[in-house]
């Protein structure tokens, strides 16, 4: 009897203080501010290195005395020089943030350098809010870092699409905080995309005799444009596998060295990462590169996902590397051109 009363007493306090239910799920799904929301999705390495260079994107201004947050060398004197402004307190902002695996690929040299670190995290943050649902193939955004573009491809499947932020895969998308939104990659974009196509070459010690060619046949200024375009530079190596005699009869035939070099060049931005295998890339030259990945056979039992790039027959030694007008992949092989493939 005594149970059923107390059983009865609790009935009635229920019914006296009803559930609010609007209040129960806002405090369940009330987002925090972006380095929190980064905390609890397990991106713990990135919020290190935000709080490493002095970069809080919460609206606590418990680490930096002032309204806004300032650059690490503002941070560290307490400066209020207004060009060094690069973060509010009140964003909103979109961050495209590296997983834990993606933050350990930083060397120690690179983790020691904090200009560097400074300059890659401004590199995966833009102003303002921007969810899947507005994103289009190759959307360009200003990133935080002067100069620096973010440039989003997506590929749309029958049962998946894929998306990346400068050939960084996103794998995971829409986490909304108070002061934004967080994507999540499973790479670092870096080197950073400054600089055009070449630009870029012209710092890679091993495409020195792509980039001597491209200079021989005078196409060097259209790599320079706005583009985009994405290159499948064959290395010095690849170049030394041709016999000496059919290099010179190229550099003795303008046309037919333009022609070769221009079956390197794509129009657009393509990245690995957001194409299926199979597709056809058309070039400047205006035939067509086939994307494809490939698992040997010895590995097929173990490694179900293709281990190796190709395009056409040249292998893939290098994909991805973003640049300000384009994308570089380096080739261990002079691109040949296979009967199969539709012009």
């Amino acid at each position: 009897m005594k149970m059923l009363m107390l059983f009865a007493a609790l009935c009635g306090l229920a019914m006296a203080t009803p559930f609010d239910q609007a209040a129960y799920a806002l405090q369940e799904t009330a987002p925090m501010g972006l380095v929190d929301e980064l905390t609890a999705l397990g991106y713990t390495k990135l919020v290190g290195l935000i709080e490493m260079c002095v970069l809080d994107f919460t609206e606590s201004a418990s680490r930096i005395p002032h309204e806004l947050f300032y650059s690490i060398d503002s941070a560290l004197t307490h400066q209020t020089d207004a060009s060094n402004l690069f973060l509010s307190r009140t964003g909103p902002f979109t961050i495209f943030a590296p997983n834990d695996d993606a933050i350990a690929v930083l060397t120690p040299d690179m983790m020691n350098n904090m200009t560097l670190l400074v300059n890659i995290l401004k590199a995966h943050v833009i102003e303002g809010k921007v969810m899947t649902t507005m994103i289009r193939d190759n959307l360009m955004a200003g990133s935080l870092l002067k100069g620096v573009q973010i440039r989003i491809n997506m590929n749309v499947g029958w049962q998946r699409t894929y998306i990346a932020a400068n050939g960084a895969q996103i794998i995971m998308f829409d986490k909304e905080a108070k002061n934004g939104v967080i994507h999540g990659m499973n790479r670092v974009i870096y080197p950073i995309p400054m600089g055009s196509l070449v630009d870029a070459m012209k710092m890679i010690p091993g495409l020195s005799a792509t980039m001597k060619l491209i200079e021989f046949a005078g196409i060097e200024s259209a790599l320079t444009g706005e583009g985009p375009f994405t290159i499948f530079a064959p290395c010095n190596n690849a170049w030394m596998k041709i016999p000496y005699a059919n290099v010179t009869a190229l550099m003795a035939n303008k046309t037919a060295l333009t022609e070769l070099l221009t079956y390197h060049v794509a129009p657009g931005a393509w990245y690995s990462t957001v194409m299926r295998p199979g597709t056809v890339i058309p070039t400047l030259e205006g035939k067509n590169v086939l994307f494809n990945p490939m698992t040997p056979e010895h590995l097929r039992d173990v490694k179900p996902m293709p281990v190796y790039l190709y395009v056409n027959d040249a292998e893939v030694i290098l994909a991805d590397q973003s640049v300000a007008n384009g994308v570089i992949w380096v080739l261990n092989d002079v691109i040949t051109k296979p009967s199969y493939l539709p012009k």
